[in-house]
């Protein structure tokens, strides 16, 4: 318990060292308030730190962050392979067409969709993003 007072002083003292001497070498005073903002926010994480390691939120509040970071690249993926599978699509329609256009001796109607041309289907499935 000690060394735990001890070293979450020490980070305080640090930052707070830290947060001086960057305020004293930034250029532009225009961009200070903004800097101090950031600052303060920092600051305070580090001085209730503890108290959240001590209750256990900041294992939640970790998991809620990766959650929903996971979710969202979940969203973005599963848009990137939407647009990729109907370029394929389109691709394979537009090479089908091609194929019958070359031969004109037998005109057939090109597969529907869904139907079997010889091309695997490929689908990947991934679970649904939780709801919060």
């Amino acid at each position: 318990m000690k060394e735990l007072l001890y070293g979450w002083i020490r980070d305080i003292a640090f930052y707070t060292l830290l947060m001086t001497v960057v305020l004293h070498v930034l250029p532009e005073k225009s961009q200070k308030k903004y800097l101090q903002f950031f600052m303060g926010v920092v600051l305070i994480i580090l001085v209730i730190s503890p108290a959240l390691k001590m209750t256990g939120l900041s294992g939640r509040l970790d998991d809620t962050y990766t959650r929903q970071t996971f979710d969202s690249e979940l969203l973005k993926f599963r848009e990137k392979q939407k647009a990729l599978e109907e370029e394929y699509q389109r691709r394979v329609e537009e090479s089908l067409e091609e194929i019958g256009q070359g031969d004109d001796a037998e005109q057939e109607e090109p597969p529907r969709k869904g139907e079997d041309i010889g091309i695997p289907e490929i689908q990947v499935t991934i679970g649904e993003p939780e709801e919060d």
